[in-house]
């Protein structure tokens, strides 16, 4: 989901900004509070409290990650000499090989750039 954060310094509201954010959450305000929660938890010397204003959604259908799931029902197949899962993206439908618990690799067809995020492979695959 491609959010927008509004925040400003605490006792001074009326000057504002925003924060872009491209997160996979059903939540973005509960996640935007956890952020300003954690940046007032950590502060240095001199720097003043935030306080958060609210969420602007962009695009809640932006996900830059892709969501892996093991494609064979939970087995696991030999690919030139190695154990490897295959996966595919639950959103975008590209597929891959996981080698280990979590190195994925793409399949070739899918080494172009544009492929990198899932956002952009469900534009160039059109879903």
């Amino acid at each position: 989901m491609l959010f927008k954060m509004k925040c400003a310094k605490e006792n001074d509201e009326e000057n504002f900004w925003f924060e872009e954010y491209d997160k996979d959450t059903k939540n973005p305000e509960e996640l935007g509070k956890s952020y300003i929660e954690c940046f007032n938890n950590t502060l240095r010397p001199g720097e003043k409290r935030r306080v958060f204003l609210g969420v602007e959604i962009i695009d809640a259908n932006a996900a830059k990650d892709h969501n892996w799931v093991k494609r064979t029902g939970g087995m696991s197949v030999m690919f030139r000499g190695e154990i490897v899962d295959l996966v595919y993206c639950s959103r975008c439908g590209i597929t891959g090989k996981r080698y280990g618990l979590s190195h994925i690799r793409k399949d070739s067809k899918y080494s172009q750039k544009v492929y990198e995020r899932c956002d952009t492979s469900k534009l160039k695959r059109k879903i």
